[in-house]
């Protein structure tokens, strides 16, 4: 029997039962979210488990706490968010709205004049770096903005994928540069719902790709593969000497984006554990030339009267 089971700290106050926790996280979104709605009244416990008096929950919150999530079943917890409490909803239930290491990012301004690489450049943001891209940003001003906005400004400017860990690092690359463990989804067995997941069949498909690399010297070249008048599609590198090379880089995402495989999203319990990053190998055992692995893009996870469920966002083939 599978009991669920929370453990939701904000402050130094700790909550073991919720209305409800909503967390999204993705390696194309800037900051992770979650929401947290709580009675408006509740009776909070000390460390040493005695009961105080009953307040106001919004009372006993406030705007920048540091918030951790931690959901499961049965006492198994899995941290699923750290980050602050970004505002009140003083709805009914009270909705908490948090945000992760991006609300200190919204507080925390940087000036830089200049050429400066992109690791140096997150450095004096104040940000602990996970992975960053070799890349130069040549003649990179910032006249006094907040870090948030040079997170954001990166992301449209060069096409980086900007998001950061449960530990508040900071990655800075294509997002397939990063992959974390590997997770199992047998269909029919541990996915509840794969109405969402669709298998494409992408021959017949015309793609363009658009392969834009920076190099190090902060210096841009291109290369296109794909018929012309096909959806098109621009993708990013930033460790590529030649245009010989990206080329050879465009044919193979070209293959890769009209290969037959999945496309969608899945629905599963709490359980088994999925965060962006992470691998999913999906296996169907009814058709089992339909079974691969993909890149996990995001996952929107739920925890409340309903149950605990993930919704994985599957990505391109691994």
């Amino acid at each position: 029997m599978f009991v669920l089971c929370c453990d939701i700290k904000i402050g130094d106050k700790r909550f073991s039962a919720v209305n409800d926790v909503s967390v999204r996280r993705s390696v194309y979104q800037l900051g992770a979210t979650a929401i947290i709605k709580l009675p408006v009244t509740s009776i909070l416990r000390q460390t040493d488990g005695k009961a105080v008096t009953r307040v106001e929950t919004a009372q006993a919150v406030a705007v920048g706490d540091p918030v951790e999530i931690r959901l499961g079943y049965n006492g198994r917890l899995f941290t699923e968010f750290r980050g602050y409490v970004k505002a009140l909803n003083l709805a009914t239930p009270l909705e908490i709205v948090c945000e992760d290491e991006l609300w200190q990012c919204r507080r925390r301004n940087i000036t830089n004049s200049g050429t400066v690489t992109l690791a140096d450049l997150l450095q004096r943001c104040g940000l602990t770096v996970g992975y960053a891209e070799t890349l130069t940003l040549r003649n990179y001003a910032v006249p006094d903005k907040p870090v948030s906005s040079v997170l954001a400004d990166l992301t449209k400017r060069y096409g980086l994928s900007v998001f950061f860990d449960l530990n508040g690092r900071v990655y800075a690359c294509r997002p397939e540069k990063v992959t974390g463990d590997v997770v199992k989804y047998e269909l029919r067995r541990n996915v509840i719902n794969d109405d969402d997941l669709q298998y494409l069949d992408r021959s017949s498909m015309k793609v363009q790709i658009k392969a834009v690399c920076f190099k190090k010297d902060g210096t841009q070249i291109e290369a296109k593969k794909g018929p012309d008048g096909g959806t098109g599609r621009t993708l990013y590198f930033y460790d590529v000497e030649d245009i010989e090379e990206l080329a050879v880089l465009a044919q193979n995402e070209l293959e890769r984006e009209t290969a037959d495989g999945y496309d969608g999203c899945i629905t599963t319990f709490l359980e088994p554990y999925a965060a962006p990053a992470m691998v999913a190998e999906i296996i169907d055992p009814v058709y089992a030339v339909r079974s691969g692995r993909y890149y996990i893009t995001s996952v929107e996870t739920t925890f409340g009267n309903g149950g605990g469920r993930r919704k994985v966002e599957i990505g391109t083939a691994i």
